[in-house]
């Protein structure tokens, strides 16, 4: 909290059993917020620094060191960061028994409750350097601070005349065997509801003197709620984890394909060009000026033919040699269109097989043949048709 606005405040005390006592405060009708100030027997203090500023890993942290005293009894721990970087933190942190926290008292369910070691909350009455005292009808708490951090806790039953003396002569020779001195003294009877009532005031300076106070909260309900919070995030992080890894597995894979497609396409580019070069290069072309007709002499070279054609005589022995092969072959040449690419026929047959058979016998010798202009001339006893042979 860093406002303390509607706040009730409240106090255990001593030999009354586990009903809690309201301190007097001004009133208000919208109290959200309690604090319940407690005379807990048993408060260690210890400083803490780590290399990360999580809160959650402190825990963590504080949980591995507290493992080898497991066996003195169940402790709970509260860290209150102190200083916090990018990359640490530092702070103190309050171990208390278990046992004492199932027995400090709770106010009504519906007010959101803070509990304070009662020494903590009286920090500016020394300014941040000397001892602080609760006293309540059976319990003295005492609290050393310095720098405005709390480096010690103590309790006594308060019994017997001079106790609160014996515990001042104590804090004397505990600092001088130190070679430090106590620094402020102040003591609070709250069995006097005089000094009682200047406890809000006092909470209020004493926040603002150490506004992390404001954070401390030694309650079941606290420990209840780091827990649960510590295995929600526990779990959430196991299943990050393997989505993680999942995603990093999907990534990679795709990162293959990628490599691999773009490989491919690579080749295919490098070859394409190749094809394309050799056969449209201009280098190459020689006396056939077209692409067109450059790739059908490269295509005749591929089946053994010859890229500077048949001469006529050429052409002729193989019109010949084709009635020799089909000498049934009723065909009529009327016209020959001859040139260094090839020849025209133009003629007649009977039939349309007898055509076909014309056409295929000029197949197996050059490299195109295409058959156009088939008409059936009059009386439909024949077809006419046109014959384009390219060598």
């Amino acid at each position: 909290m860093a406002r303390f606005e509607n706040v009730s405040f409240y106090r255990t005390p001593g030999g009354q059993g586990k009903n809690l006592e309201k301190i007097p405060s001004p009133s208000s009708k919208r109290v959200r917020n309690a604090v319940s100030l407690a005379s807990f027997k048993s408060v260690a203090i210890t400083p803490f620094s780590f290399p990360f500023n999580n809160v959650l890993r402190v825990r963590e942290a504080l949980k591995l060191q507290t493992l080898p005293y497991a066996a003195a009894g169940e402790m709970e721990f509260f860290p209150s960061v102190l200083e916090k970087t990018s990359r640490s933190c530092s702070g103190v942190a309050l171990f208390i028994p278990s046992c004492e926290l199932e027995n400090s008292p709770m106010p009504q369910p519906r007010i959101e409750n803070m509990v304070w070691p009662a020494p903590l909350a009286l920090v500016s009455k020394v300014g941040g350097e000397g001892v602080t005292f609760w006293l309540d009808e059976e319990n003295i708490c005492s609290m050393l601070w310095r720098a405005s951090v709390p480096v010690f806790y103590r309790w006594k039953p308060r019994s017997g005349e001079g106790a609160v003396e014996k515990e001042l002569a104590w804090y004397d020779l505990y600092c001088r065997s130190k070679g430090e001195e106590a620094g402020e003294i102040f003591v609070l009877d709250a069995t006097a509801p005089s000094e009682l009532a200047k406890v809000p005031a006092i909470v209020v300076e004493s926040v603002a003197l150490c506004p992390w106070i404001g954070e401390v909260n030694i309650s079941r309900r606290a420990i209840d709620s780091a827990v649960v919070l510590e295995r929600m995030v526990h779990s959430l992080s196991k299943a990050a984890s393997w989505v993680l890894i999942m995603g990093l597995m999907v990534l990679a894979g795709n990162g293959l394909r990628y490599y691999e497609a773009r490989k491919n396409v690579d080749a295919l580019r490098l070859r394409t060009m190749e094809l394309y070069r050799s056969v449209f290069e201009p280098s190459r072309t020689g006396s056939i000026p077209d692409p067109l007709g450059l790739a059908r002499s490269t295509v005749q070279q591929l089946r053994g033919g010859s890229s500077e054609g048949h001469s006529i005589s050429e052409m002729f022995s193989s019109l010949g040699a084709i009635f020799e092969q089909n000498p049934n072959m009723d065909i009529t040449l009327d016209v020959a269109r001859y040139n260094a690419d090839g020849v025209d026929y133009t003629g007649s047959a009977p039939d349309m097989e007898t055509v076909q058979v014309f056409r295929r016998a000029w197949v197996e010798k050059a490299g195109s043949v295409q058959l156009g202009n088939l008409n059936t001339l009059p009386g439909g006893t024949s077809y006419r048709f046109n014959l384009s042979v390219k060598w």
